[in-house]
């Protein structure tokens, strides 16, 4: 895999030194953003800030994108995968304070740790406030994007009449989001195991598991969540994982008796599984908890400028700027990231497409990207975290904001977000129950608050 991916960095360099492109410096006339989830939504407010003509394409009848909970597994009434990943009862498991749009705040009183459902409320709620649905072009799949020598073509498919239709575009912002296309490991003995497999994606109700025996594997924030709901429901639930290897700090909550914690899976028998410690169980039903793949089947490999995969895209410069064509920005691809990090995105890739600052020479970016990755490695991250910010967020933010003039997000925002992850792991089952306030730039202070959520947004 190392050799692999340091061959295709070479390839994107030599590539990058092949293909001369300027960068951005004048007002974009025709602005294209693909999907309409928080960070298309944001992309667009602010491209309507700068006054630019521009257009969201988003695929489903509805904005939103994960945000929106769809009980529906498979595809909808248009035959289009279902892309969300929300299930019922979900909450949020950080803070609203960090995941707000930059100009659009919950009323002070909100509970912080906020319904998925009242968060996209919020979501619809900012779309009418600042008038967005006008430039928002529903039922349009997009199918195809290419660089054409002087501007990019966007081909997309209206999914209610099949018809194709090109659009041109000066400047492109993929918001496609990251959690639409489930990573599913493969495990020896996989296909020999006869019950029923799915993945966290596919998750829409405990309810589904009600007396059933069940094996989640993985334990990521999806995996933990849906742990505290299955055990509550299921007959037995077994959760394959490795987090107390990965973190040191997590603290096993006193689950009901029917959960039982065990390592990795070794491999898959016709009824169960055997770990690695050498114990098995027997169960009904997998329950895939591992991730989500890149995925973006309509960028032109020949022209659009990166290189694609399910892990990684680049080369892209300050984890958002296609360093080969850069009027073409990608919003979350990075990690780690909150929302607020796809909100600075989002300003800095429309001050871009509105002029509003020059970007380096390619030259240069091509230094700053390999400097990058070559830090990533030096601090033990994986080759194939080239998408990676690194390990200090606000250092980052400091960058945007000198370069593009976007606000300066304060630390605090970064120390809630490290706080509020790190309490998650410390006291999974309560660590909600608490209210964050900001006091400065630097602090913010934690009050209980187990009140039952009153959400501020209507539908």
């Amino acid at each position: 895999m190392y050799r692999t991916c340091r061959l295709l960095i070479v390839l994107s360099l030599l590539h990058l030194l092949s293909s001369q492109v300027l960068a951005q410096s004048n007002p974009a006339s025709r602005v294209c953003i693909i999907g309409s989830g928080y960070s298309g939504l944001a992309a667009a407010k602010y491209m309507q800030d700068y006054g630019l003509n521009y257009t969201v394409f988003e695929a489903t009848r509805n904005i939103g994108g994960t945000w929106r909970y769809d009980p529906r597994v498979g595809t909808d009434e248009d035959g289009l995968p279902i892309f969300s990943s929300q299930y019922k009862n979900l909450r949020t498991n950080s803070p609203y304070k960090i995941m707000e749009f930059q100009d659009y705040s919950f009323p002070e009183g909100t509970r912080s740790f906020i319904s998925g459902g009242c968060f996209y409320k919020y979501i619809k709620s900012f779309v009418r406030h600042f008038g967005l649905m006008d430039n928002i072009q529903v039922r349009s799949l997009v199918t195809w994007v290419e660089w054409t020598g002087d501007s990019w073509n966007l081909t997309y498919m209206k999914t209610d009449t099949r018809q194709n239709y090109t659009e041109e575009c000066d400047f492109v912002v993929v918001a496609t989001g990251e959690y639409s296309t489930p990573k599913i490991p493969h495990i020896k003995g996989q296909e020999l195991y006869k019950g029923k497999t799915m993945h966290s994606h596919d998750y829409k109700d405990p309810e589904d598991f009600r007396g059933q025996s069940v094996m989640l594997i993985g334990a990521g924030p999806s995996g933990l969540d849906l742990a505290v709901q299955l055990s509550n429901v299921t007959s037995r639930l077994v959760h394959s994982h490795h987090i107390i290897k990965s973190f040191k700090i997590y603290n096993q909550p006193d689950f009901p008796g029917n959960y039982i914690s065990k390592p990795n899976v070794k491999y898959f028998t016709p009824n169960g599984a055997v770990f690695e410690d050498g114990t098995t169980e027997d169960f009904d039903i997998v329950i895939y908890c591992t991730g989500f793949y890149y995925n973006h089947p309509f960028l032109s490999t020949q022209s659009s400028g990166v290189t694609t995969t399910e892990n990684y895209v680049m080369p892209l410069y300050q984890a958002v700027v296609n360093i080969n064509q850069p009027t073409m920005t990608f919003i979350g691809i990075c990690k780690p990231f909150f929302a607020k990090v796809l909100d600075l995105q989002a300003q800095y890739s429309a001050a871009l497409a509105a002029g509003q600052f020059k970007l380096p020479t390619k030259d240069s970016m091509i230094r700053h990207w390999l400097e990058h990755v070559q830090m990533l490695r030096e601090s033990q991250f994986k080759i194939t975290d080239v998408n990676s910010v690194g390990q200090n967020l606000d250092k980052y933010f400091e960058a945007l904001h000198k370069e593009a003039g976007v606000p300066l997000l304060p630390p605090v925002y970064t120390s809630m977000f490290t706080f509020s992850g790190k309490t998650l792991l410390e006291d999974l089952l309560h660590y909600r129950d608490y209210d964050y306030h900001i006091i400065s730039d630097t602090q913010f202070k934690k009050n209980p608050n187990p009140s039952k959520e009153i959400c501020p947004f209507d539908d």
